[in-house]
């Protein structure tokens, strides 16, 4: 739905209301950044995760400053949006904080335009995956579809087929799982190979060929790409980032 003409003029008219509106969503990331990538303004959610005091440690520093294991790809995330003009939508995401907690988010990013239609920068929102509500009624009508790809993640699996055991349409399916999951089956299924391979990552010393061919990647290299989409890191950046973690349980909050 657009906002009409009355509506932006009131928004307008009620200076800083989009920033407190957003600082009061704890589960969500927004920012807006400039041309160069460089963030302008940062709601109070991304700049507690970044570990900063204030906004005011956010102004001019890029992504990679803020989130060194995985920035250098948010940043060239960031100027192919601005660079080609092309929206990102929906996204399916694993970041980590300064502290190393990790979160599943739906991201989203949008170029700016200025008066003459020219690209000024972009608009980015970060959405956490909710937990899944194993209460909701469509949940009991998964189980079978999360028992068939729970049981195959070290191989291929097809969802047209995992619906086929779960005795469901995939239109019903994709209903069912956006209901709980809030994601679509695809997103679904590389969401819970990503976890594992997470998982053996930081608590086994399996190679990362050992980690593709566990997670159902028959290529090295197709599950390197896949994981670096999922978190904007290699899976030896990733491995390396949890021990970092590992050893300052306790880090203090930074200053630039």
């Amino acid at each position: 739905m657009r906002l009409d003409e009355q509506v932006q003029a009131w928004l307008t008219r009620t200076p800083g209301l989009i920033e407190t509106l957003f600082d009061r969503l704890p589960d969500v990331l927004f920012y807006v950044k400039d041309q160069q990538g460089r963030y302008l303004w940062a709601n109070q959610t991304l700049i507690d995760r970044a570990g900063l005091q204030d906004g005011e440690s956010v102004v001019g520093k890029t992504a990679d400053q803020l989130f060194p294991a995985s920035g250098l790809s948010t940043v060239a995330q960031d100027l192919e949006v601005i660079d080609s003009g092309r929206p990102m939508r929906e996204l399916l995401r694993l970041y980590q904080t300064w502290r190393g907690d990790r979160y599943w988010c739906l991201s989203s990013k949008f170029p700016l335009l200025d008066a003459d239609g020219r690209i000024v920068g972009l608009a980015g929102l970060s959405r956490d995956l909710p937990r899944p509500n194993e209460r909701h009624h469509s949940y009991r009508r998964l189980r079978r579809f999360l028992d068939f790809i729970d049981a195959g993640l070290d191989g291929p699996v097809l969802i047209a087929e995992a619906a086929t055991h779960a005795s469901v349409s995939m239109d019903t399916l994709a209903r069912l799982v956006l209901e709980v999951f809030h994601v679509t089956p695809k997103q679904l299924l590389m969401k819970k190979r990503i976890d594992k391979a997470c998982q053996l990552l930081e608590e086994t010393p399996a190679s990362i060929t050992e980690v593709s061919a566990a997670c159902g990647y028959a290529d090295h290299s197709a599950f390197s790409r896949q994981f670096k989409v999922a978190t904007n890191m290699t899976p030896a950046q990733y491995r390396a980032s949890r021990r970092d973690y590992a050893e300052n349980r306790n880090p203090v909050r930074r200053t630039f």
